[in-house]
């Protein structure tokens, strides 16, 4: 009988359940946000020539050879990004999701006043900010049959990562200059799964649930470097990221499992442990870039290579533990990341003096790896276009891009007799960004 072999296929659905990786969006992608008016419109290929405040971040050693340094801006993205993964947790089992969020990307100005060979500025930044809801249910139920099932799950991740700092640049020369942009990073993780399945037969009736939680916060100290030469209309920038020093890490885990009814075997396991030790490992990032500045047309391009990351424990948590019974259910939540080359090209066109056209590609490789708690195993193309408008000493810029990927990645979830683990489903991403930035310039 089915519903006799459920307590079998529980422990095979919850071994499942938890060896399957988390559906991350975005952490497994470096290129996300652009940072600037420019930037944002260009998607972000600017370490060799960036104009404003964004070089905090893009290259800090170009803050010292910019003309007009007096730059604050604040940006925010409306992203309307969606994932569609046909069979994802079985047969019929699929996960389609939107999501519409609004992204404080990065706000930045000017400190002291811009005289001399030494330059500073300060910055905060969004890095990272996703949140998913991934959802599937099951249902054959009807009045003239005495048989009937059921079943719904759901995987949920929010990631979120800021960057707060500041930069120091000075200029060696006429044309060359070095900096260095120290930050403190808070990255943040809520992850969420859970499995219900019931079932009715004649005789008798089963339910089986798993779930778990995991959740932690980060806080580290990094610092980028970098180094820029501007001999004439050739603009050349190198942009070094170090992966930081680890100054705090907490974080909590809960699991639940049950299996009750008619089943072959009535079981009850169940974990519930905090202030636990968390840790996070970004990898080292080397970026070089280059610009040419015609009359009217500036190009752009840059390069970044990005580590690998090999796998890690995000968390241990002990093994929960099955009631009546010496066994353990091991709980695990892992990082890691692949080695990934991402590169891209943008202009940038003056039409009259208050009208700039701006247009961007890239290649948004993902970092994924097996072992990660991350389903991101799509590489991105992005491409994106705007304009801006200049008015006294304020600029504005509008635009619009789209990103969009595909790749097989294994099913989240197994419910019991659906498939074994390995077995993996073609998943479809995309994403509509919206961008509205702006920048002040002052006296001097």
């Amino acid at each position: 009988m089915v519903n006799r072999s459920l307590g079998h296929r529980f422990v095979l659905a919850a071994a499942a359940l938890l060896a399957a990786s988390e559906a991350a969006a975005q952490d497994a992608h470096y290129w996300t946000y652009g940072y600037g008016p420019v930037g944002q419109l260009t998607e972000g290929v600017l370490v060799g020539g960036v104009n404003d405040l964004s070089a905090v971040y893009y290259n800090p050693g170009a803050l010292a050879l910019i003309e007009e340094p007096r730059f604050v801006f604040g940006l925010t993205s409306v992203e309307l990004a969606s994932i569609d993964a046909p069979d994802a947790a079985g047969r019929n089992l699929d996960f389609d999701s939107t999501v519409f969020d609004v992204v404080p990307s990065m706000v930045a100005g000017r400190i002291g006043s811009g005289q001399g060979k030494d330059r500073f500025a300060f910055a905060f930044l969004s890095r990272h900010d996703t949140d998913w809801d991934l959802g599937f249910s099951d249902v054959d139920v009807s009045p003239g049959a005495a048989e009937a099932a059921a079943g719904f799950g759901r995987a949920r991740e929010r990631v979120v990562e800021y960057w707060i700092g500041g930069t120091w640049s000075h200029r060696l020369g006429e044309h060359l200059a070095v900096g260095l942009s120290p930050f403190v990073a808070y990255h943040a993780q809520r992850s969420r799964r859970a499995l219900t399945l019931e079932t009715i037969e004649p005789g008798g009736a089963s339910a089986l649930f798993v779930a778990r939680e995991y959740e932690y916060d980060h806080l580290r100290a990094l610092a980028k470097v970098g180094v820029a030469w501007r001999p004439s209309r050739l603009e050349l920038g190198l942009a070094v990221t170090t992966p930081g020093i680890a100054l705090h890490g907490s974080g909590s885990s809960a699991f639940n499992a049950s299996a009750t009814g008619d089943v072959e075997r009535p079981l009850l396991a169940a974990s519930s442990q905090t202030s636990l030790d968390a840790s996070y490992r970004a990898p080292w990032a080397v970026a070089a870039g280059a610009s040419w500045r015609g009359t009217r047309t500036t190009l752009h391009s840059t390069v970044e290579w990005f580590a690998s990351v090999g796998p890690y424990e995000i968390l241990s948590p002990e093994p929960a533990l099955v009631a009546g019974t010496a066994d353990t259910i091991p709980l695990t939540f892992e990082g890691a990341a692949d080695d990934v080359l991402n590169f891209g090209a943008g202009v940038e066109h003056r039409i009259g003096d208050r009208v700039r056209l701006y247009g961007g590609a890239a290649l948004n490789a993902s970092s994924w790896r097996p072992e990660s708690e991350t389903l991101a195993t799509w590489d991105l193309v992005d491409v994106t276009a705007g304009l801006s408008f200049e008015r006294g000493s304020s600029r504005l810029a509008l635009g619009v891009g789209y990103a969009w990927g595909s790749e097989d990645l294994p099913r989240v979830v197994l419910p019991p007799g659906t498939g074994e683990p390995g077995t993996v489903t073609s998943a479809r991403f995309s994403r509509w960004t919206f961008s509205v930035g702006g920048s002040v310039k002052g006296g001097r």
